[in-house]
């Protein structure tokens, strides 16, 4: 019996019943919409004055309290949990987010709550009228003939005419059926996405962003600190010691006739400036090389490339696999990120591992989910093992938990095996889309 209601599209099971019910018992708060959209209305109108605000406050208050009604309407009879949000502090609601939301429910349900109700019962018991029309029509006389009459001129007084109508009303019936279920689902979602609290991987989302720009912030700022240390301290020692000698030079040569001492003099700090010149120039390029490796102009596989041939030696074998020939180059902060990360492990490998090969792999893969393109670097060493993220130094992000913290500005990850005895597996995820400032989805 219940299967053949549901099939005529009657209310054949409990959830069903309760639909029709909730379609009823909201159409009050439904409508009681219309006068909040209209006092939020005012509010807005009157925020160029002092009790614009207030006023709003005390608008969305009521809101809030017109959406607990409807909360615990779906939750009774649509059976969707649905969590209430905190509540903002006294007069504050109107600076609240999930006040604003609580409105946007209770304005958008105006028109979906008078739909339900229309299909759940006027239309439901049309339908029903129609279906059951062979039975009742010969009750019925109207201008001299039996039943009702269609359009004033074709009377509905036959067995053939009534079925045809009781045929309209199993399709009325059928539509309403599906048109209430719809609109009962539009209602669940609106009451998950508007009345509870906002979503955890939305707040999980924004914390993680909020901590990503700490970090980027912190790292640029350490980044300065350096450039400044290194610049006062080394190139722009060597350049004063440079000018200082040359100053020198330039007295003992001054005179009409120079001494060969004073030549000889000459000479000699010329020669200091000449060292003093190429050790500035090498620090120089050092500290650019820790900004932005310019090998990095020509592409990742190069740039890894010109790494492992510095760090390759008789006792450490570094074998580089690099799929990036075909594939879209990754942003420049994607690549540059991956090289330091693969400089700072190779480095490890030397100094802590006691490694004698190293693998290098770097390819782009499409993301699992959400779409877009990753940069995957992964090493991996044969070297002692035990490998853990430690505090990072004061100079700024160092070392593995250092790396974690730069890969997480792009919304990276990096994972680490190192089982004690080795070997060490590093791997790290550089998504494309956070690097160019899309939307991360």
């Amino acid at each position: 019996m219940p299967r053949a209601l549901a099939l005529i599209g009657l209310p054949a099971t409990r959830p069903a019943y309760r639909a029709v019910a909730y379609a009823a018992a909201a159409l009050l708060p439904a409508l009681l919409g219309v006068p909040a959209l209209a006092l939020l209305a005012v509010g807005g109108v009157l925020c160029v004055t002092r009790i614009g605000l207030p006023l709003l406050s005390l608008v969305l208050t009521a809101v809030q309290r017109l959406a607990a009604v409807h909360r615990g309407l779906v939750r009774g009879l649509l059976g969707q949990e649905v969590a209430a949000p905190p509540a903002p502090r006294p007069l504050r609601a109107a600076h609240d987010a999930a006040a604003w939301r609580c409105a946007a429910f209770v304005v958008l349900d105006v028109p979906v709550g008078v739909l339900l109700f229309a299909v759940q019962l006027p239309l439901r018991l049309y339908g029903l009228a129609l279906l059951s029309y062979p039975l009742w029509f010969p009750a019925v006389r109207q201008n001299g003939h039996r039943g009702l009459e269609l359009t004033g001129t074709v009377p509905l007084d036959s067995a053939p005419r009534a079925l045809a109508v009781a045929a309209a009303g199993l399709l009325l019936l059928v539509a309403a059926d599906w048109a209430g279920r719809r609109l009962a689902a539009l209602v669940r979602l609106l009451a998950r996405s508007l009345l509870g609290p906002p979503s955890r991987a939305l707040a999980d989302r924004v914390h993680d962003l909020e901590e990503t720009r700490a970090l980027a912030v912190r790292d640029s700022a350490a980044t300065l600190r350096r450039i400044e240390r290194d610049l006062h301290d080394g190139a722009q020692a060597r350049l004063i010691s440079l000018a200082m000698a040359l100053t020198r030079a330039a007295e003992a040569l001054r005179g009409p006739e120079p001494s060969a001492a004073d030549t000889a003099k000459a000479r000699d700090l010329v020669e200091q400036s000449l060292g003093s010149a190429r050790t500035a120039l090498g620090e120089l390029r050092d500290l650019v090389r820790g900004i932005h490796p310019p090998v990095l102009d020509n592409g990742l596989a190069p740039a890894l490339a010109s790494l492992r041939s510095d760090v390759e030696s008789p006792a450490l074998r570094v074998e580089l696999r690099a799929e990036l020939s075909s594939a879209p180059r990754p942003p420049e902060a994607v690549e540059t990120i991956a090289y330091f990360c693969a400089a700072e492990l190779l480095a490890n490998a030397v100094r802590h591992a006691g490694a004698h090969r190293v693998g290098v792999a770097v390819r782009v893969e499409r993301a699992a989910t959400g779409g877009g393109d990753l940069l995957v670097l992964e090493v991996e060493d044969d070297g002692r093992g035990g490998a853990a993220p430690g505090p990072s130094r004061p100079g700024g992000p160092s070392g593995l938990r250092g790396l974690a913290e730069r890969v997480r500005t792009v919304d990276g990850t990096l994972s680490l095996d190192s089982p004690p005895g080795g070997p060490t597996r590093a791997l790290v995820r550089l998504p494309f889309a956070a690097a160019r400032g899309e939307t991360v989805k």
